[in-house]
């Protein structure tokens, strides 16, 4: 990767950003693979993001590089915790810590969510829970039969 690659985000397409070493993000995969969109998973642990690609995330969520790493983590190296670093320096940490990232990153168009628990994946990802319709608290599901000639129990 050219260190001026910035990263394609398309409505279509939901890009997860993770590293496989995290428990939520083994979760959020799950949900992401079930999602009717083209999905991108980029496994930091294998291929890593170039400083710009981890600045335009950071801009997409709002935050700060240093915002992105899970700095309590017991595998998360101690000097992180009170490190006060430049943005430039918490990237190249980031690279060369890819367990720093605990919380998966999920990234939709011009949305995206740094995920901290897996319900929050599956609210950005709005997957329904096996295929059923919502309806909204207070409304009567429909119990009507909707088959011809078959009586319901």
């Amino acid at each position: 990767m050219s260190t001026d690659m910035t990263l394609a985000t398309d409505e279509n397409e939901l890009i997860v950003i993770y590293t496989n070493e995290s428990s939520i993000a083994k979760q959020t995969l799950g949900y992401a693979q079930s999602s009717e969109k083209a999905t991108n998973f980029i496994n930091i642990s294998e291929s890593g993001l170039t400083g710009t690609q981890w600045t335009e995330v950071a801009d997409l969520l709002g935050a700060s590089i240093d915002e992105l790493i899970s700095k309590e983590h017991p595998d998360v190296d101690s000097f992180a915790k009170d490190a006060t670093l430049s943005n430039d320096d918490w990237i190249h940490f980031l690279q060369n810590n890819p367990v720093a990232l605990q919380n998966p990153i999920l990234i939709e168009g011009k949305r995206a969510l740094q995920i901290t628990t897996p319900s929050q994946a599956l609210s950005f990802i709005n997957v329904d829970s096996a295929g059923l319709e919502k309806h909204n608290i207070g409304d009567n599901p429909d119990i009507s039969s909707n088959t011809d000639g078959e009586s319901q129990v």
